[in-house]
């Protein structure tokens, strides 16, 4: 990791428009030939955090019209929503292995034409994660939510603008 950008997200009214913003920002470079998917956000963070309320915002941004469609796939360990592209929101929080994700048929998620979202990541090794990716952490700070880019697309995305 060769990258960290942060921004204080007050509330979760914060946390969901950061992730409106990005998915505005996806869907532009999408649209302009910048961006191809497939493509991998990864969001690490504590319980509660706001991982999903970050997913909901992104996913109203590509054309999710009820944002509230979109929960944490902690049970079901995947959802798939169609917007202007096809979302993959995925949870590995109660894997194990590289084997366990394999087995449940998650890794072919990640090479779909599609955006993954993946919420906790940090479960299997960094190097089995695709390198096109946007690798993001949102953490308790302050009464609020830190949410940091630890990948160099952070970047091109221009996230914290």
């Amino acid at each position: 990791m060769d990258f960290s950008s942060e921004i204080f997200l007050p509330g979760a009214a914060d946390t969901w428009r950061a992730g409106f913003g990005l998915g505005r920002r996806l869907g532009d470079f999408l649209g302009q030939g910048r961006l191809s998917l497939p493509f991998l956000i990864t969001l690490s963070g504590d319980l509660g955090a706001g991982k999903t309320t970050f997913c909901q915002g992104l996913g109203q941004a590509l054309g999710i019209i009820e944002p509230g469609e979109i929960v944490s796939p902690t049970f079901t360990l995947a959802n798939e929503y169609h917007g202007l592209v096809d979302i993959f929101h995925l949870d590995v929080y109660r894997l194990e292995s590289v084997e366990q994700f394999r087995e449940a048929g998650l890794e072919e998620y990640l090479y779909r034409p599609g955006l993954s979202l993946v919420e906790w990541p940090e479960k299997l090794p960094e190097d089995f994660w695709p390198d096109k990716r946007l690798d993001l952490a949102i953490s308790f700070q302050d009464g609020g939510r830190l949410l940091k880019a630890l990948s160099r697309p952070a970047a091109i995305f221009n996230i914290f603008s």
